[in-house]
């Protein structure tokens, strides 16, 4: 298995596992996460979705599938983004920015490990 795949497989656990969280306890991530109530079948609907991309990051690396990891480290890297500016307009609380900064952290190195294997 690459360097890459590697990366892309604990990713990939990652998110399996944040998936499986929101799927059996929306509450008590939600409590964490928002600030307000948000209802139990939109936090399993995104743990579902989680779940899925989870599953696709772990075949990817298995199969060591590269053109996809292109595609994974772009959203990943986007990703934190995406939750600072829902924590700047007031959407979410700070707790978001545990989870984020793992996202980044686990896509700067799956991207650094893909510059070092895959650039000309």
């Amino acid at each position: 298995m690459s360097k890459t795949a590697r990366s892309i497989y604990f990713s990939g656990w990652v998110l399996l596992i944040f998936g499986a969280i929101l799927i059996f306890l929306p509450q008590q991530v939600m409590l964490f996460f928002w600030k307000d109530l948000v209802a139990d079948y939109w936090l399993r609907t995104l743990g579902f979705f989680m779940l899925m991309e989870g599953m696709f990051c772990y075949k990817s690396s298995f199969y060591e599938i590269t053109p996809l990891y292109r595609w994974v480290l772009n959203f990943r890297l986007f990703q934190p983004i995406f939750f600072v500016v829902l924590l700047l307009v007031d959407y979410a609380n700070p707790g978001l920015m545990l989870y984020s900064t793992l996202e980044l952290l686990l896509g700067l190195y799956s991207f650094l490990m893909y510059k070092s294997e895959y650039s000309a």
